[in-house]
Parts: structure tokens; sequence; C-alpha cells
């Protein structure tokens, strides 16, 4: 289950993305802007590749207000999408 602390204080997102995994699910959070709104774009796709080299086709994109209790609601829908889908997502590559 990925907690709340996984995902790092509000202030690190508003310079940086954040990339992470969990039992083959991978997922980005970053700061993103559209006109004068600002928000948290929260993708998520199956491994084990990573974000430049999966086909967008296959990665889903949900926003969040960009403020610091949206994390909570991030985290929350991360744990979501994973249970949906819990038997699908990979365990790696298998050589």
């Amino acid at each position: 289950m990925i907690k709340r602390k996984d995902l790092l204080a509000f202030n690190f997102y508003k310079k940086e993305k954040f990339t992470g995994s969990y039992h083959g699910m991978r997922y980005l959070i970053q700061k993103a802007e559209e006109g004068e709104e600002t928000f948290f774009s929260v993708y998520t796709w199956s491994g084990p590749f990573n974000f430049a080299t999966t086909e967008d086709e296959k990665k889903t994109e949900k926003r969040f207000p960009f403020q610091e209790d949206s994390l909570e609601a991030i985290t929350n829908y991360l744990n979501e999408v994973y249970e949906a889908d819990k038997g699908n997502w990979p365990n790696g590559i298998e050589f």
C-alpha cells in the first residue's frame, strides 16, 4: 500500500516531478499548468518501462488541485488504481 509519506513534501513538487512504482504499477506526479490553472497531473501505467518509453495510449492521467491536501487524495487514488487491476500489474521483466 502506498502511504502519504511515500509521496514526499508538497514543496518538492513546486520544482520537481516524482516517479514511483508499486508492484508493477508505475506512476508520475508533477505540477502542471494550463492557462491560469495550476494542478497536479498524476499518470499511471503498467510497467516495466519508464514514462518516456511507454506509449501515451497506455497511460492514464488524473488531475488534482495543486495544494498540499491533494497529496492525501492522490495517495488514495493510486491505491484505488492499483487495487482495481491488482492481478494484472507486471512483476518485472522476465528474461
